[in-house]
């Protein structure tokens, strides 16, 4: 019985204390955004996101503050708001791409990366074709060069098709 007081008692104050800073779903109070901020740009393991941390966390924010009336429900629930930054950070490191449709960004990271693979030297003046053909074909498969690069075994598929074409059309 004395727990289920206690707990009644901090369910109670924490609406109080929630109602008194003027947060809403969807409009949190500028404190409560304050205090977000504050706690996320202290996070050591948002520095991997090198420049696009400041992205992470307004994204985060956005999707936070529209699904709790308060930065301290959400500090409440901490699986739920573990999935929102999982989002978000698969949106930004996304670049906005979508299948059939990567971004600039994405496309150049991606040929970098395939560039400097020394395993591609086998196809010796195809080198290139083979990139292009797998750019292509992850392109059609996946939404960002993020997205792909999760995906080692899909893209062990796509890279075996790319071997199988520029190979046979030689």
């Amino acid at each position: 019985m004395k727990k289920k007081l206690i707990l009644m008692f901090l369910v109670i104050i924490s609406q109080i204390f929630s109602g008194c800073n003027g947060s809403e779903k969807g409009n949190w109070s500028e404190t409560d955004k304050q205090k977000f901020r504050e706690a996320m740009y202290d996070l050591e393991e948002l520095s991997n996101f090198g420049e696009n941390k400041s992205k992470v966390i307004e994204c985060y924010l956005r999707k936070c503050e529209a699904n709790y009336s308060s930065y301290y429900e959400a500090d409440l629930d901490v699986n739920g708001c573990t999935k929102l930054a999982l989002e978000c950070g698969k949106e930004v490191l996304s670049d906005g791409g979508e299948k059939s449709n990567w971004s600039e960004t994405d496309k150049q990271k991606a040929r970098e990366a395939l560039y400097d693979l020394e395993e591609l030297s086998i196809f010796g003046e195809n080198k290139s074709k083979w990139i292009e053909c797998y750019l292509s074909k992850c392109e059609a498969n996946y939404s960002s060069y993020y997205e792909a690069d999760q995906d080692v075994k899909g893209c062990e598929k796509l890279a075996l098709e790319c071997t199988n074409e520029v190979l046979s059309n030689k």
